[in-house]
């Protein structure tokens, strides 16, 4: 039977860099052919203008071709002008929003290529624009506003799972700017719920001190508003949290933070960081720097979460399949080391020690090879390492740091090589250290 395992998509947030064409389309079709099966979308360089209505009477924001219709202003009863939203019919007396972006003309090519996407599987999300500072009560964070409804709206159109979006800077101090945070993100997963097949809206990790977006500040919006969800980019975390990710466990630790408030998968954003003082100085590809996706890698073959992982490093599509690699290699050797340690629990029995060598005696790992070429007639060197074995005992690894010897054995359970596999290895270990086994337990009693 073959196993079962998570699923986890690799993508690249923006379009290929090998690819010849610039449009949604054309990013679809190139990532799909790159092997990847995730796609974030970057909702950069466009331009909103206002025009009157009068060529597009009688049609909706969907039937125009010239451009993206976002959003429609009618005048009430006393003549100001006020949002209806982009699904009404077209007045004459209205004035249209329009969306020009340099990636897709009209909604007829955004749904052609949310139709491509989902006939490859490719998973797609979009990124709002990068610039956000929606916290303060002015005409940019109303600016910033609306360009996440946008994106929100042209999500729905290609059909996106998630929106990316960053928050902006605090507003005074952290608890002012949480609950601001909350009152935004409130309003448009009210506006633009999934049940009206708007995307799931994603909050991004800050990478700087001063943007809002900590682990802390997430959960505390999320708890708030749990129809949104975790955008956990770790490049950021790293930064801002002065390089914390460098073990299995900090991932871990990460991740189960996050696990409670994602939508069925985490959506992950990783890369290469330079970083100084708690802040992100720039992404850089996955082999610099100390946060290591190998690392990463190692957590992600043992948990049993579905993760979409999107590469933002400068080399975009090379550093995702690079990731999708290093996850294969860890998945293998996270079955070697279980189907090994299934037979090893049936067939031997593992024992580690150290041994305490005499003053003068040399102990690197030629002298180890020779010596051990001499009493069991075979050695080899591997990563600094000798390793040898004898019958009865199937496995003898034997390293050095100049004082101490030290010994891991794998020894078959039930041999009839016992008794002679006992003195060939203590032999072994008298040529090594320079001590008899009754020297080494004299001295191993007074330690």
């Amino acid at each position: 039977m073959i196993p079962e395992y998570p699923m986890i998509r690799f993508g690249i947030a923006g379009i290929p860099l090998t690819s010849k064409g610039r449009t949604f389309i054309d990013s679809v079709e190139d990532a799909h052919f790159l092997g990847l099966n995730s796609l974030e979308i970057q909702l950069l360089r466009v331009n909103l203008e206002q025009i009157p209505a009068t060529d597009y009477v009688g049609m909706t924001p969907k039937d125009v071709e010239t451009s993206i219709v976002v959003n429609i202003l009618r005048p009430d009863e006393d003549g100001n002008y006020v949002s209806i939203g982009g699904e009404s019919v077209i007045e004459e007396n209205d004035i249209l929003q329009e969306l020009f972006w340099n990636m897709a003309t009209n909604y007829a090519e955004i749904a052609e290529g949310g139709a491509l996407a989902k006939e490859l599987d490719l998973e797609l999300s979009i990124h709002a624009p990068y610039y956000m500072d929606m916290l303060r009560e002015n005409e940019v964070a109303q600016r910033s506003y609306d360009h996440l409804k946008w994106t929100m709206f042209i999500g729905r159109a290609m059909g996106a799972k998630h929106v990316v979006t960053h928050t902006g800077f605090y507003n005074k101090d952290k608890k002012t700017s949480i609950n601001s945070a909350i009152k935004v993100f409130s309003s448009i997963v009210n506006e633009m719920p999934k049940s009206k097949n708007y995307p799931i809206l994603g909050i991004e990790t800050s990478g700087k001190k001063e943007i809002f977006g900590t682990i802390d500040d997430i959960i505390a919006v999320l708890k708030k508003v749990p129809s949104a969800e975790p955008i956990v980019n770790l490049a950021h975390i790293h930064s801002i949290t002065g390089g914390s990710l460098l073990e299995v466990k900090d991932f871990e630790a990460v991740m189960e933070k996050f696990k409670k408030y994602s939508k069925d998968e985490l959506y992950v954003e990783f890369s290469g960081v330079e970083y100084e003082d708690h802040n992100e100085v720039k992404l850089t590809p996955i082999k610099q720097g100390d946060l290591k996706f190998e690392t990463f890698s190692e957590y992600l073959v043992e948990d049993d979460y579905d993760y979409n992982i999107i590469s933002s490093s400068p080399l975009l599509e090379h550093d995702a399949q690079y990731m999708n690699l290093i996850l294969l290699r860890s998945l293998s050797r996270s079955i070697q080391r279980k189907e090994t340690a299934k037979k090893h629990s049936r067939l031997v029995e593992t024992m580690v020690r150290e041994y305490p060598v005499k003053k003068g005696k040399k102990i690197d790992t030629q002298t180890i090879e020779k010596v051990a070429k001499e009493i069991l007639g075979q050695a080899k060197i591997s990563n600094g390492h000798v390793i040898t074995k004898t019958p009865g005992i199937a496995k003898i690894d034997l390293s050095s740091d100049g004082k101490k010897l030290f010994v891991t054995t794998e020894t078959e359970k039930d041999s009839k090589d016992a008794e002679n596999a006992i003195k060939l290895y203590n032999k072994l270990i008298d040529s090594l250290t320079g001590y008899s086994s009754k020297e080494r337990k004299k001295l191993m009693s007074k330690v």
